[in-house]
């Protein structure tokens, strides 16, 4: 099917990719195909993205959320159930299912809500969906949160936890230590990340959400459990309130130079990198609204980043494809392998382009990432049809139902 540089074992090599019914085949140097110019890398896997829809349509739609996610080199996205309504029943959560069915561009999975309406019979209703569907998670499980039904305890955690088979994914962030205020780093202080992972490792592990403080991630990669880091973390201090202003607002919020260089030189020993793609409109960032969209830039920054050596190939293929697949049980997926399904991404390395909100496809309209430079994908491929040609979509290339 292609011929080209492709990220084969951790490397590149010059070969080729033969795809039967969706699977890649075989792979080698013996291997024909068309010749493509650029590297080619499996498609990336945001395990992190809240793609509203439902009574927040207005804001970002699967439809709209998936388009970015394809632009993006993202093949399989983990959407989260804090939505309006919230997931946490299984019939929203069926609801939700049947809506990305027939809009997504990419593959779409979706997490279910731990929420102290339903922490008593949570396992009762897990069991229903995984009749219908695999379930990647529940979560983003969330310590602290302005809804006083999504804000779990600690010791509601720790008796779900008792009680489910599941891969747990937590939002660490201690009540004690967060405070109403704009903006919110001034309010939301870093012991509150810290003490929220500390108290649940004593719980049991975790796979942690978009941890931003040094200290966290050492007890974390101390421990059994994972956890995600975000662009945003990763490239943003508190510094960019003077660029972002009103729209500065993430939760957990941005932090010193410091800190945010010591997760980016420490990035090979992050588990998963993730987008927290949390698309509002710039009135609702006015407002002071938490997040920032990101599904689609997040693979092409971190492309550019890999050709200047900031971070390298091996290790950004790891945290995007690989990891992701392994933590959340996605069997088919993360690499350029025989018996995996043929998602692929194909990036020539010197078409850098800056980011421009006109071009992005996300519903919100904006960016943080605005001029930031980055590479995009010019092809994708999802199970071995092309879905991207020359960074134009070419249609909906599979009814996307469970994909595992």
């Amino acid at each position: 099917m292609l011929r080209g540089r492709i990220f084969y074992r951790g490397e590149f090599v010059e070969a080729g990719i033969e795809v039967e019914e969706g699977k890649i085949r075989r792979v080698g140097k013996l291997v024909d195909g068309r010749k493509v110019k650029g590297v080619i890398l499996p498609a990336g896997i945001d395990v992190h993205v809240h793609l509203r829809d439902f009574e927040e349509k207005h804001k970002e739609t699967i439809e709209t959320g998936t388009e970015a996610a394809l632009h993006g080199g993202i093949c399989l996205v983990v959407d989260q159930p804090n939505t309006k309504p919230v997931v946490d029943s299984e019939d929203i959560y069926f609801r939700r299912m049947e809506v990305a069915k027939k809009k997504a561009f990419v593959d779409y999975t979706l997490n279910f809500a731990l929420t102290n309406s339903n922490c008593d019979e949570i396992d009762i209703i897990v069991e229903k969906i995984r009749r219908k569907y695999y379930l990647p998670a529940i979560g983003e499980v969330f310590i602290q949160h302005n809804n006083e039904d999504l804000q779990i305890g600690y010791e509601t955690l720790r008796k779900v936890v008792s009680e489910l088979q599941s891969l747990i994914t937590l939002h660490a962030e201690d009540p004690e230590f967060v405070k109403p205020g704009f903006p919110n780093f001034r309010f939301r202080s870093r012991e509150a990340e810290i003490r929220a992972v500390e108290k649940a490792l004593k719980i049991s592990s975790f796979h942690f959400c978009h941890i931003s403080t040094k200290d966290a991630a050492e007890m974390i990669m101390e421990s059994d459990s994972t956890f995600e880091v975000t662009p945003h973390h990763l490239l943003f201090s508190t510094e960019e309130y003077a660029r972002l202003g009103d729209a500065v607002n993430v939760n957990p919020p941005l932090r010193s130079r410091d800190e945010v260089e010591w997760l980016l030189r420490n990035f090979h020993r992050a588990d998963v990198l993730a987008s927290d793609h949390a698309p509002h409109t710039p009135e609702d960032k006015k407002a002071g609204a938490p997040g920032f969209p990101g599904v689609e830039t997040m693979y092409p920054i971190f492309v550019f980043l890999a050709t200047r050596g900031v971070v390298s190939f091996r290790d950004l293929v790891e945290k995007i494809a690989a990891n992701p697949a392994k933590i959340f049980g996605f069997r088919d997926y993360g690499e350029i392998e025989v018996g995996k399904f043929a998602n692929l991404a194909v990036f020539e390395l010197k078409n850098v382009e800056e980011i421009n909100a006109d071009k992005l496809h996300s519903k919100c309209g904006w960016t943080p990432y605005e001029s930031f430079k980055a590479i995009f994908p010019k092809e994708v491929y999802l199970r071995g049809t092309e879905a991207l040609e020359c960074g134009e979509r070419l249609g909906r290339v599979i009814e996307t139902d469970n994909p595992v």
